[in-house]
């Protein structure tokens, strides 16, 4: 992932997993270190912004993304965030695999890679994780497995969640992926607005993806949720087939 950024990729004298940047980058096993911290699905975790597959069938998008990896650090630091969502056709009326989860990969990708290499220049450490992903249903499936099993078993759920949703409210930048998917009970709704409402109130860059345009997502969610989305993103739409089919993105 660091390549394009080092003078000595492919020398194997360096580009090996005894490279401390690859080490940083990486981890020992190839699938840790700091990328391995931001969780990104194994499919989209080598995605940069370079090779993005849908720039013929939404290049406005793919024009967005693009600009803002090349300025990604400044972007995450001012708290610039998208809403990415889907425009439903006759051929795909669910709307997926668009490239909305493709392009929130590219980001985290791509800002893991900028902080990594900062460090390396000593322009600024990491400190903490810097980047996160998470799917919005994987997120209610750990705040629901607090409540089953037997006691010992839900504490154990209960110390994962608090642990995961600290991160979703700390992290500089975070991906919230296919929001608005599932129904949610009060209980759940109200755990989502305080991490989305800490985010915005700081000002950290977030991005979501969902199958739903803004202006209906309060009918899934939650009326608040929706307005601090609306205040802390920019909406970019994406359209065309269901490109899933072909295994070439989501």
């Amino acid at each position: 992932m660091l390549a394009g950024q080092c003078k000595k990729a492919g020398d194997p004298d360096h580009c090996n997993d005894l490279c401390y940047p690859y080490l940083k980058m990486h981890g020992e096993s190839g699938k840790g270190g700091i990328l391995g911290l931001a969780d990104v699905p194994s499919d989209y975790s080598r995605q940069l912004a370079s090779s993005l597959p849908f720039k013929a069938e939404n290049p406005e998008a793919f024009a967005i993304v693009e600009a803002y990896c090349k300025n990604i650090i400044e972007n995450v630091d001012k708290g610039v965030g998208f809403y990415f969502y889907s425009i439903p056709n006759r051929d795909n009326p669910k709307g997926t695999g668009t490239g909305k989860t493709t392009a929130s990969a590219a980001i985290i990708n791509e800002y893991v890679v900028s902080r990594v290499v900062q460090q390396m220049k000593q322009l600024r450490t990491i400190d903490k994780r810097p980047a996160l992903f998470v799917r919005a249903s994987k997120f209610q499936n750990v705040f629901n497995s607090q409540f089953r099993g037997t006691p010992d078993m839900q504490q154990d759920a209960s110390r994962k969640y608090y642990g995961l949703k600290e991160n979703m409210i700390s992290v500089d930048l975070l991906v919230i992926d296919d929001i608005g998917v599932r129904e949610a009970t009060p209980a759940f709704l109200s755990e989502m607005f305080e991490i989305i409402d800490e985010r915005s109130s700081e000002r950290r860059a977030t991005i979501f993806s969902s199958n739903v345009p803004l202006s209906d997502l309060h009918k899934l969610l939650d009326e608040r949720i929706a307005s601090r989305i609306d205040g802390m993103t920019a909406q970019i739409s994406f359209s065309g087939k269901d490109n899933r089919k072909g295994g070439m993105f989501a």
